[in-house]
């Protein structure tokens, strides 16, 4: 049985949500033997996202990424809609999927999973797996798994809870900048999809966490905030640049960046969360630098040019060339993909042209889903 005053004493402790996790985890399978495996999946709009995995079982599963859709017929949903928990003695009895598979392969045998919600609205889900069959049934162990998962629930709220002021301010200021902004809604909400789908799909390859996904998804969109700043004749322009009006557009990296620091000046420094909002900076400041060294505003060179940039780097240009702009056309699949091939290791990491081309139906289907609309 868990020790209910030693966990909520650790809870008191300073340590992030992801720390805390790994403690809940060890004090998990300590008090039980037969428990195999937590995990968290973030739940958000339609996609499910891994946020945690402790696998006792298969260590390596410890990093495991990935990103799915939610079928709204399926239990995820159910559970969610039902604000109810469930119980599955032997995982062998659902219904086959590619997911129970790879669980009873690595021996997991049985599962206890709830949902977590935020305001009226599902954030996460929480599994818990054993090695046993059956080894949920009995109401103590029940019990347990329902204290943890309110346990974890508390500390992804409290996570929420923390950062949304300042996101919330975040947010004012990047509406404040689309205002301006001649590009759409439907490009900043491809450029979220995008992003994290090549983060995902270079995890193994760059080392990419889940953490890192989940900022992917949260900053990418801030990636021109700066143009708010940059006068309206040069921003609306239809003509070709002057390399003095080139040089008043290029200053939007830096101007983005003094936005950012703008909001964050308005919070405590406990609030301000160094490295998730210098993580946020990489991405206004450099994602016009190019692979080869000749891109703005350092003339940063291949792995010097944080990877948060580079993937966005990579999202920016696909979604410009497939769309129409004040200056362009929208340009032809087949054009768009010569582009991005003929400039890998000019203007692009090589890697990260190598996931989006290899895997071009799923950013299409991104592009398709949230195409532009009409705007007053």
């Amino acid at each position: 049985m868990l020790n209910y005053s030693e966990i909520n004493q650790m809870l008191n402790q300073g340590d992030d949500t992801a720390s805390h996790l790994d403690s809940l985890y060890t004090a998990a399978i300590n008090s039980y033997e037969g428990l195999s495996r937590l995990s968290v999946i973030l739940i958000k709009d339609d996609q499910a996202s891994n946020y945690f995995v402790r696998d006792r079982l298969a260590a390596e599963c410890n990093d495991e990424l990935f990103v799915k859709k939610v079928n709204q017929a399926g239990s995820i949903s159910k559970m969610i809609k039902s604000k109810s928990g469930r119980v599955v003695d032997n995982l062998a009895d659902l219904t086959s999927n590619p997911r129970n598979i790879f669980l009873l392969n690595q021996g997991h045998r049985s599962s206890f999973s709830y949902p977590l919600t935020f305001k009226g609205k599902p954030i996460a889900m929480v599994f818990f797996n054993a090695s046993e069959l059956g080894f949920f049934a009995k109401h103590s162990i029940q019990k347990d798994m329902l204290f943890l998962s309110t346990v974890i629930h508390s500390l992804m709220v409290r996570q929420f809870e923390n950062k949304q002021f300042v996101d919330i301010s975040l947010a004012v200021a990047l509406n404040m900048g689309h205002a301006k902004d001649p590009e759409t809604k439907g490009h900043l909400h491809r450029m979220e999809r995008y992003s994290s789908k090549l983060a995902y799909l270079l995890s193994k390859e760059k080392g990419v966490t889940h953490e890192f996904i989940r900022r992917m998804e949260a900053y990418a969109a801030f990636h021109d905030i700066g143009k708010y700043k940059i006068p309206d004749d040069i921003l609306f322009s239809h003509a070709i640049f002057t390399p003095e009006e080139r040089e008043v557009m290029n200053q939007h990296c830096m101007h983005g960046v003094d936005i950012i620091n703008d909001v964050l000046g308005y919070f405590p420094s406990n609030r301000r969360y160094v490295e998730e909002y210098r993580f946020l900076k990489n991405i206004i400041l450099h994602h016009h630098e190019h692979f080869d060294g000749n891109g703005y505003p350092m003339g940063l060179k291949a792995e010097a040019i944080p990877l948060e940039a580079r993937i966005v780097m990579v999202a920016d240009v696909f979604d410009a060339l497939l769309s129409k702009r004040l200056y362009k056309p929208a340009w032809h699949i087949g054009d768009v993909i010569a582009y991005m091939r003929d400039n890998s290791g000019v203007m692009f990491d090589p890697d990260c042209i190598h996931a989006l081309l290899s895997n071009l139906p799923d950013f299409i289907e991104i592009y398709e889903a949230h195409a532009d609309e009409l705007e007053d």
